[in-house]
């Protein structure tokens, strides 16, 4: 992958600090906190009491801060419900033996290490080159960060076909389960820590059972295809044999190869269908939809 770089305006970041900032953080969101390395970004999230996800985030080590008395942690989020996850947080912080802050960092993406002293892996794209860049001074962002929303499109093209979903567009606020996001399977979910909230219904779904759906990547191919066609919800549903069995989340355009990418929700009992046959295809308006797994997803859950 060529070098590129580029400035996430709808992202932000949360300090979380105090001596107990990593008790409290592991009581409440999926991943063990605990585990965290330096200069990675971990994807975890902060569910319902009912297992659905409220807040999907990017959680690491305070790197930037050398002082030994700096204990914390930062909180990657998407900028849409930043009023409502600061809330929620204070409201688990009883005690208030952890400060939650807001900071000035600007989010940054690059393929290219050697640009940024200090980067974060991000561990969702396995073996991708990508790392995140927390930045307060934004004199140091350098000139060839894109900030236009049409520049995006690399970043988003890799997550799609990752099957990486990002923000509060992608991921229904209290209605998706981790589990159909694939947040388990990115290293999102600890089932070994102990308790946390929305743990007992999402630890039954895996050990007992299968989710009813699942978040896959999607490739189309069509001349006629626009956005505008996916304002309208009816619109978006995927048909397999004139059977509707899913739905568009996300889709752009890749004019290097003339294709559109996306991420659909599928049923899974259909989604078997696909991994038997890699070249079955769905039916999406005018066109034909290919679903193309990443190794992280296969095999798919069987249920028990």
């Amino acid at each position: 992958m060529e070098n590129k770089n580029i400035h996430l305006k709808n992202r932000k970041v949360l300090k979380i600090s105090g001596a107990n900032c990593i008790e409290f953080l592991n009581n409440i969101l999926t991943s063990d906190i605990s585990k965290l390395k330096p200069k990675e970004a971990l994807p975890s999230a902060l569910l319902s009491p009912q297992g659905r996800i409220l807040f999907y985030m990017l959680v690491s080590s305070n790197n930037l801060n050398k002082s030994l008395n700096d204990k914390s942690v930062f909180v990657e989020y998407d900028i849409d419900h930043q009023n409502e996850l600061i809330k929620k947080l204070n409201m688990y912080n009883l005690r208030r033996e952890v400060t939650i802050e807001k900071t000035s960092y600007e989010v940054l993406v690059t393929t290219n290490n050697a640009d940024y002293p200090h980067t974060l892996i991000d561990k969702r794209f396995f073996n991708e080159i990508l790392r995140r860049v927390y930045i307060e001074d934004q004199s140091e962002i350098k000139n060839n960060d894109v900030n236009d929303d049409k520049n995006i499109n690399w970043y988003d093209l890799l997550r799609y076909k990752n099957c990486i979903l990002e923000g509060s567009k992608e991921i229904e606020t209290n209605v998706s389960l981790p589990l159909e996001t694939n947040l388990d399977l990115l290293g999102g979910i600890s089932f070994e820590k102990g308790c946390f909230i929305g743990q007992e219904v999402n630890a039954r779904i895996k050990w007992k059972g299968v989710v009813k759906r699942k978040y896959v990547p999607i490739s189309i191919q069509s001349k006629k295809l626009s956005y505008l066609k996916l304002n309208n919800l009816d619109k978006k549903k995927i048909f397999l044999e004139n059977k509707e069995i899913g739905e568009i989340i996300c889709l752009l355009y890749n004019k290097e190869d003339d294709l559109w990418y996306g991420i659909a929700k599928i049923t899974l009992s259909n989604l078997y269908s696909f991994e038997l046959d890699k070249n079955l295809e769905g039916d999406f308006l005018d066109a034909k939809i290919k679903i193309n797994f990443p190794k992280f997803m296969l095999p798919l859950p069987k249920k028990i």
